[in-house]
């Protein structure tokens, strides 16, 4: 078996430290929301963000203000056309402009600095991890041809894979004493002696730099000093080849789908449709796609069709359909 395990926000819910359960997109929204407004009341309202938000909602709404902050450097360019005449200036709109810009950084710095709290390897249990994988790989056969992506910031599972004895590439050689470097290629070669995992949103830990991306220890506070996060933020709109090094970690996505005839899709709510459609566009061998209750088998049946549905409680104490992933593996 060549397996491709994709693994979503599920898949790391349950391995947190302390049983203490790492976050979904709502835990976040909560948590940035609580941040923005301890550093200026209102400010999470103003950006349109609030407790309680679902992950969607929350994913549409950051989605919308990141979108708007990309393109704001052109208001400037334009400005003249808003005067009481064309080319004329209004004093107050350039101070509305800066007091905008601003709050943008104040907003940024919280987005980070939340993501690094929790999503960091600080709120991840190596060894709950560990064990979880090593009864799910056991269920699918103890596959040696193995890739690993992952949707999710955190690193759980290449600390689960390393805690298995498994040598894990996540696209960043090793160099002696220096900060390893992102090359992605051969990410997306299935081999025995290797175990590529595929960080399709980027990670934490990952900066960008002087027009590189570094790796850096993902249990640390984010720091401001290395660079910029080399992450996709929750946008359900979001492109991955708009972003270079992003998009070079889909085409090795791309081409481990091509030569899995496995895919086992783990803890992923497929609301992220570059991943759907790819997943689709392959048409793997065997397809296998995990959900929590019934609620959610019309929407893979719906996206996926012919995929085998198998009911998961993902974790240590792992409680799967024993029966579906007998059908997956035959």
């Amino acid at each position: 078996m060549t397996l491709l395990l994709i693994a979503g926000a599920g898949a790391s819910r349950r391995l947190g430290a302390s049983s203490d359960p790492l976050p979904l997109m709502p835990d976040w929204s909560n948590r940035l929301c609580e941040v923005l407004d301890g550093r200026e009341p209102q400010l999470a309202a103003a950006c349109h963000l609030g407790p309680g938000m679902t992950g969607e909602q929350f994913e549409e709404a950051l989605g919308l203000l990141l979108r708007w902050q990309q393109i704001r450097h052109l208001e400037e360019r334009f400005a003249g056309l808003g005067g009481q005449n064309p080319g004329h200036h209004y004093g107050e709109v350039t101070v509305a402009r800066g007091k905008t810009g601003e709050r943008l950084g104040v907003i940024t710095r919280a987005l980070n600095e939340t993501l690094y709290e929790q999503f960091g390897q600080q709120r991840v249990d190596d060894n709950r991890a560990t064990t979880a994988y090593q009864e799910l790989l056991r269920e699918l056969g103890d596959p040696n041809a193995l890739v690993v992506a992952t949707t999710n910031y955190d690193r759980a599972a290449e600390s689960a894979l390393v805690g298995l004895g498994r040598k894990v590439f996540t696209g960043f050689p090793q160099r002696p004493n220096r900060v390893p470097i992102l090359e992605p290629e051969r990410l997306g070669s299935t081999a025995t002696d290797v175990t590529p995992v595929i960080h399709l949103h980027g990670a934490v830990g990952w900066y960008e730099k002087d027009g590189q991306v570094r790796d850096h220890m993902a249990d640390q506070p984010y720091l401001e000093n290395l660079g910029s996060p080399v992450v996709l933020y929750p946008d359900p709109g979001k492109d991955p080849t708009n972003d270079a090094t992003v998009s070079g970690l889909w085409s090795q996505f791309r081409a481990a789908l091509d030569q899995a005839d496995h895919v086992f899709v783990l803890g992923h709510s497929l609301h992220d449709p570059a991943l759907v459609g790819a997943i689709a566009a392959a048409k793997p061998r065997k397809l296998a796609v995990t959900v929590f209750n019934d609620d959610e088998v019309a929407r893979v049946e719906q996206l996926l069709p012919g995929a085998i549905v198998v009911r998961t409680d993902f974790g240590p104490e792992l409680d799967i359909d024993r029966a579906a992933v007998a059908g997956f593996r035959g």
